[in-house]
């Protein structure tokens, strides 16, 4: 049997990637468990069309197909998946990523070239699927699927219980991807790096955050020898690899594993520069410390607000004042850092920008964080978001993703994602948002003009167009 598992093109792809872990893990548990038949294909790495795709499968002849994605692609993938349809009406089509699980029943209904969905962490749910369609058994038993029935209706399988040994699972497949092709570089020393994920699900509970939604409230850990082994090992097999990129949601959430992954590194004496995400209320000067002797070279650290008010509407579990300490901390350290902040959240005012604002250019003027990113709060299926915005009247209560969406804005938006709906509020519009963030940076500058002069030397075109751009 012959399984062809796709990531398909992305519309907002950069010129730097990184392989898709998530078909990579379903490739090795598949070989693992005697489908040797296994075939990858990255459109982000090799800048496929969903044309080039289809061209490729005609040479594979493939007798099933995967296709992995997430929420802004979908509209690709969605393109691609009928385009396959076309050229092979008799294969099935299976989806899975984030999108096909949190939309399972949007989607079905929807895109009818789609014939399955993998929901959530997929290994052993699509392992069951595979050897059903090998053996001709039908859908029932395997948990963690959606379907359609003889009559067209939508069927959602019980979910799969999660994988709580994640150590058991085999490495990611990189061997079948294009490892050559994947030029994303650390953010300080431009070394070549690939990705490592080390643990999957997040306790916590943020408004405007799918993660738990696809992986699940219950984190689960890697031990830090399974890790460190794939670090070696992506270095031995790979020696043009300088870094690593772990793809945590975030990496410090278990203090003890985190150093003993540090003192693992330091031990085999291996030499690299790596990348996290961490959480303001996760660290301390122990944890830093370590990270930085086991070549930690840059953070990134998403606050989203300078309002403690807005922080306990968004559920985020942390202070001003503990996001302000962590950066004092991890700059003491002397490892680089970026901070994420996000504008029109849940109850926000004009106040409530400001402070925002104001705290992000406290941090890069003050404190030298190397960058801070303010962006607009957007919405993603099966968060808290969207029932709010659905709740408030801002986002229609039948909105179905599968149904294209653009929005229409005659200046520059915050954030490039297009086919994504904004956070908007009845009294907080994309517009009033877009003008508070440009009201409240000037009130910075104005009493900060030093500070002017700097970022205007330093990014004249961008400022240039926040000041000429006129909102509806």
């Amino acid at each position: 049997m012959k399984i062809v598992l796709i990531f398909p093109p992305n519309i907002y792809q950069t010129k730097q990637s990184m392989p898709p872990l998530g078909i990579a893990w379903l490739a090795a548990v598949l070989r693992q468990n005697g489908f040797k038949d296994v075939v990858l294909i990255d459109s982000m790495a090799n800048r496929y069309s969903n044309e080039q795709i289809v061209d490729l499968l005609k040479k594979e002849g493939p007798d099933l197909i995967g296709i992995s994605f997430g929420t802004q692609i979908r509209f690709s993938a969605f393109d691609l998946a009928r385009l396959i349809k076309k050229a092979f009406p008799k294969i099935p089509i299976v989806a899975g990523g984030p999108h096909p699980t949190l939309t399972s029943q949007d989607t079905l209904e929807n895109i009818p070239e789609i014939d399955i969905i993998v929901r959530g962490e997929g290994e052993i749910s699509f392992l069951n699927l595979v050897k059903n369609i090998e053996s001709g058994k039908d859908f029932s038993g395997v948990k963690g699927i959606s379907f359609r029935d003889k009559d067209g209706r939508v069927v959602h399988n019980p979910p799969e219980l999660p994988i709580h040994d994640l150590d058991k699972i085999p490495l990611p497949a990189r061997d079948l991807l294009p490892i050559e092709k994947y030029d994303k570089t650390t953010t300080l020393s431009n070394k070549r790096t690939l990705n490592v994920m080390t643990s999957r699900g997040c306790p916590y509970w943020c408004v405007y955050c799918s993660t738990s939604e696809q992986w699940g409230h219950q984190i689960r850990h890697r031990s830090p020898k399974n890790v460190v082994d794939e670090i070696e090992l992506i270095l031995k097999e790979y020696p043009f690899i300088e870094g690593i990129r772990f793809f945590d949601d975030v990496l410090t959430m278990d203090k003890k594993r985190v150093l003993a992954i540090c003192d693992e590194i330091i031990s085999r004496k291996l030499n690299f520069a790596w990348e996290c995400e961490v959480r303001a209320n996760t660290v301390d000067e122990e944890i830093i410390m370590a990270m930085k002797k086991a070549g930690c070279e840059f953070i990134d650290i998403g606050i989203e607000s300078g309002s403690d008010r807005i922080l306990k509407n968004i559920k985020k579990g942390i202070t001003v004042e503990q996001a302000i300490e962590a950066v004092k901390i991890i700059k003491k350290a002397g490892i680089g850092l970026k901070a994420f902040f996000m504008h029109g959240l849940p109850g926000e005012t004009y106040e409530d920008i400001k402070k925002t604002v104001f705290l992000s250019r406290y941090l890069y003027y003050n404190l030298g964080v190397e960058g801070t990113t303010q962006g607009i709060s957007i919405i993603y299926p099966g968060t808290e978001l969207e029932a709010m915005a659905k709740e408030m009247g801002t986002l229609p209560k039948d909105f179905s993703w599968a149904k294209y969406y653009e929005r229409d804005r005659s200046y520059p938006p915050l954030d490039p994602c297009i086919f994504m709906p904004v956070f908007e509020q009845p009294n907080l519009t994309y517009e009033q948002i877009y003008s508070y963030v440009k009201r409240a940076k000037l009130a910075y500058f104005i009493r900060h003009p030093f500070n002017l002069l700097k970022t205007v030397l330093k990014h004249r075109k961008t400022i240039k167009k926040w000041l000429t751009t006129k909102t509806k």
